[in-house]
């Protein structure tokens, strides 16, 4: 999200702009120093320049921000922020934020928030000279429950997926998690995984082949997150960065 633009409808963190009927719970784990719990888990909430956002973050503090707007009450990704927080006694900061632009770039920035857990975060982002303030909520276990387990049988077959930049792309999702992508002449593969630490997320990784991809030659991991639409549809989300974090790629669909 440019902070020097109107801020866009937003979908935080592996959580869901979409899931306005559909996301996020926390879990709760206790900081070494203080007995205030971390931050993990998904919320929803207003940018002080009027867009919306839902934020995920993660047991390792590690959160995705993905920002766009709803479309037939599906949700159409326009960006996202990603990086690795620091969480200590109601205090979540991260000095490493990237913001991946649909047009490429990937903008350096800064988070510095407050929160109680499972509950509220609250703070500001920065990008250069700009800054945005934002609030949120926790998302109601019962619209997306971040402490269940991601199901691969969720995400098992054929996706019409679109891509941050704006290309079409068939993704097909094996039972095992493997899976291969198209978009025109470009083929990709890689595989989801269920997240280790028990959580309803996906880690992915994905690798793309020789020109023309944009990304040629690249492997690129992040996270992809599923959850039913209130039209009875299921929304695959999709974001990633190369482990230089300079190259990125999202991806959102449902069926």
């Amino acid at each position: 999200m440019h902070v020097t633009k109107p801020a866009v409808p937003a979908l935080t963190l592996l959580a869901l702009t979409a899931l306005a009927g559909c996301g996020g719970g926390g879990g709760a784990t206790t900081a070494a120093s203080t007995t205030v719990a971390s931050p993990q888990g998904v919320y929803q909430g207003s940018f002080s320049t009027g867009g919306t956002h839902n934020t995920l973050v993660l047991e390792n503090n590690q959160f995705y921000t993905l920002y766009g707007s709803t479309v037939a009450g599906a949700f159409t990704v326009e960006g996202f922020l990603q990086g690795n927080g620091q969480a200590n006694g109601g205090s979540f900061t991260a000095t490493d934020v990237r913001d991946a632009t649909a047009a490429g770039q990937l903008l350096a920035g800064s988070l510095s928030a407050s929160y109680t857990a499972s509950n509220t975060l609250n703070g500001t982002l920065t990008e250069g000279s700009n800054t945005v303030t934002f609030t949120s909520s926790a998302v109601a276990a019962s619209v997306y429950d971040y402490n269940a387990a991601a199901n691969l049988n969720d995400i098992a077959g054929t996706w019409s997926m679109t891509s941050l930049r704006g290309y079409a792309n068939t993704f097909s999702i094996a039972a095992s998690g493997a899976f291969t992508a198209t978009s025109g002449a470009c083929t990709f593969s890689g595989s989801f995984k269920p997240r280790a630490s028990g959580k309803n997320v996906f880690d992915v990784s994905m690798t793309f082949g020789p020109a023309p991809c944009i990304l040629a030659g690249q492997t690129l991991a992040g996270i992809g997150i599923d959850f039913m639409l209130n039209n009875g549809k299921r929304q695959l989300l999709v974001a990633g960065l190369d482990a230089n974090r300079s190259s990125s790629a999202a991806f959102f669909g449902a069926r």
